[in-house]
């Protein structure tokens, strides 16, 4: 199976910019010749429909999602609406807990919503409570999930964790497995360029999700074609 690569650009980048991102993504070939990776880019919801098909090979998510579906919910932006353009959405980030109030009881609604409306799931968990927060939902519903384990203190860092810091994340990662059949285990926690292939050489690791990493044209092309070699040879 395909490892994953998936960009989350945050709330950043104006038309322009999404416009040259674009460009040196499409002219580098690097997504399409990726073929041991599945990349998904979360940009802001506003580009979705710009972005859509320009790149070969990429596939689009949401940062987050309403817990609602269709109606009387000014300022929503529902799964329903969100899967005319996107097939993945990206649920329960730390950033979304502490500044906009989202719990675990909302994290499992967007879940369902998500299911629903037959896009893919990826569940953010931290590291203190990833078993409470997976247990809300049940087998039928976590099978089709990705889960993205994000240590707190990893997260939007000036640098990734190193090779030798990883022994905590697997162990982590592999307790997950343990307990929960979901569809794949992701890291995320400043994955760059660099530290990538440490990450997606291991075989507990399923896939990253790089933030400021993706932002950069010329740094996702070498994350990209780093991860890619990483998994064709985990050796290298």
């Amino acid at each position: 199976m395909p490892k994953y690569v998936i960009g989350n650009w945050k709330c950043n980048k104006n038309e322009d910019e999404v416009e040259e991102w674009l460009h040196y993504l499409f002219e580098s070939k690097a997504i399409e010749h990726a073929t041991a990776l599945t990349v998904v880019l979360c940009p802001p919801l506003l580009y979705l429909r710009e972005i859509e098909g320009r790149i070969a090979g990429l596939h689009l998510g949401t940062q987050s999602i309403s817990p609602f579906g269709n109606g009387a919910y000014t300022g929503a932006v529902s799964a329903l609406i969100a899967s005319q353009f996107a097939e993945y959405g990206l649920v329960g980030h730390a950033e979304r807990r502490k500044y906009f109030g989202e719990t675990d009881q909302t994290v499992a609604q967007q879940v369902r919503q998500l299911i629903d409306a037959k896009m893919t799931p990826i569940i953010a968990v931290d590291s203190h409570n990833w078993a409470q927060q997976l247990s809300l939902f049940d087998k039928d519903e976590l099978k089709d999930c990705l889960v993205m384990f994000e240590p707190p203190e990893a997260i939007s860092t000036a640098e990734g964790g190193k090779a030798a810091d990883l022994e905590p994340t697997i162990t982590a990662i592999e307790k997950i497995k343990a307990e929960f059949v979901v569809k794949a285990v992701l890291y995320g926690g400043s994955v760059s360029a660099t530290n990538v292939a440490s990450y997606l050489g291991h075989p507990s690791i399923d896939g990253v999700v790089p933030g400021a990493a993706s932002l950069d044209p010329s740094s996702f092309i070498d994350l990209v074609r780093n991860a890619h070699a990483a998994v064709n040879d985990p050796k290298s």
